[in-house]
């Protein structure tokens, strides 16, 4: 039947309740309050499981495809001599970019307008979907950055060593001393105080810090009573809720966007940034991953959108939700690592 016709095919001279039209309004056959809905999902969905978007401060770059973060190293202090002029200091100084050259998409095609609009599982299963493969693209980019600023060593840029400005210094890198250390709690917690403790040797505030690991890594630490302890919850962990807080007053998440084997072809990378964003078997050894917000630069030139629109050509409906960023190391000494044996 169509609409607006009755039963006995007399036309009806009320108006229609369109639920998905803002106001009452028939702005277009694509019901604007659907299409909301579903970009409200993807976000929503975005923000429930990915970790790394409340944490990595993602600078907006327009008019260009590269956003930069000037350096400038430390000036040395001298003792003044009576009738001697004091020589001026030197200061050194860099910069590091991220470039932004790919858009990542997430697309579903749908060749009759109803499947999109009559069944709302479908628009809530797709947003949802969307939601979660962006969300964790966006979250194993951040770790993959994060591990390769932790793994920054200071030097004069030959054999496996980066040139820094004076006063800054590499990442701190803990490795554990035998196979399956890793699932050792009193072990594990050990590698993570090391850690710390080397990021604070190297005169860095640890305020603002967080601490990664995967689900079993996690799990390990929660069965290690200095973490967690029912007697006094409050400030380390909850045994009853299964739940471990802190870790040297770090708090810890767990996530399984950690890299856990080498990766080759990744789509944000290529010949413009070196391959920047593959993994070698080296960085895939990570057990535990400490960042601080500054120890990264990131940027985006197209936030998260998300679309749905018809094409003659295709004579089908496209749902996308898409971005474009890059992240790179920017603070090596803020970032930590604890790798396999």
């Amino acid at each position: 039947m169509a609409i607006g016709v009755s039963p006995g095919g007399t036309f009806l001279t009320g108006d229609l309740t369109r639920s998905g039209h803002q106001l009452g309004v028939d702005t277009g056959t694509v019901n604007p309050l659907y299409i909301e809905e579903y970009g409200g999902m993807v976000e929503s969905q975005i923000i429930k499981t990915s970790i790394m978007k409340q944490f990595v401060n993602m600078k907006s770059i327009r008019g260009t495809d590269t956003v930069t973060n000037d350096r400038i190293g430390t000036t040395s202090l001298q003792a003044v001599t009576p009738g001697v002029r004091p020589d001026p200091g030197v200061a050194e100084f860099d910069n590091v970019s991220v470039k932004v050259d790919t858009i990542i998409l997430a697309r579903n095609n749908v060749n009759l307008l109803a499947d999109f609009q009559a069944h709302y599982n479908v628009r809530a299963e797709l947003g949802m979907d969307h939601g979660k493969i962006i969300g964790r693209f966006f979250d194993e980019a951040i770790c993959i950055q994060g591990v390769k600023a932790a793994s920054i060593v200071k030097g004069d840029g030959t054999a496996g060593t980066t040139r820094l400005p004076e006063g800054w210094k590499g990442g701190v890198q803990i490795d554990l001393a035998a196979a399956a250390d890793e699932d050792d709690s009193e072990k594990l917690q050990r590698s993570i105080e090391d850690l710390v403790e080397g990021i604070e040797l190297n005169d860095v505030d640890i305020d603002g810090a967080a601490l990664f690991v995967n689900p079993t890594q996690y799990y390990v630490l929660q069965r290690n009573d200095k973490l967690i302890n029912s007697q006094y919850s409050t400030g380390n962990g909850d045994y009853a809720q299964g739940t471990v807080m802190k870790s040297c007053g770090i708090p810890i998440f767990k996530t399984n966007r950690l890299p856990q084997e080498t990766v080759t072809g990744h789509y944000l990378s290529n010949a413009g940034n070196n391959n920047a964003y593959d993994v070698s078997a080296e960085e895939a050894k990570v057990v535990a991953l400490l960042l601080m917000p500054k120890a990264l630069l990131a940027g985006e030139t197209i936030p998260l959108t998300s679309k749905v629109y018809y094409s003659d050509v295709e004579l089908q409906w496209f749902i996308d939700s898409y971005l474009a960023f890059g992240v790179t190391p920017n603070r090596a000494e803020m970032a930590g690592i604890v790798r396999k044996a």
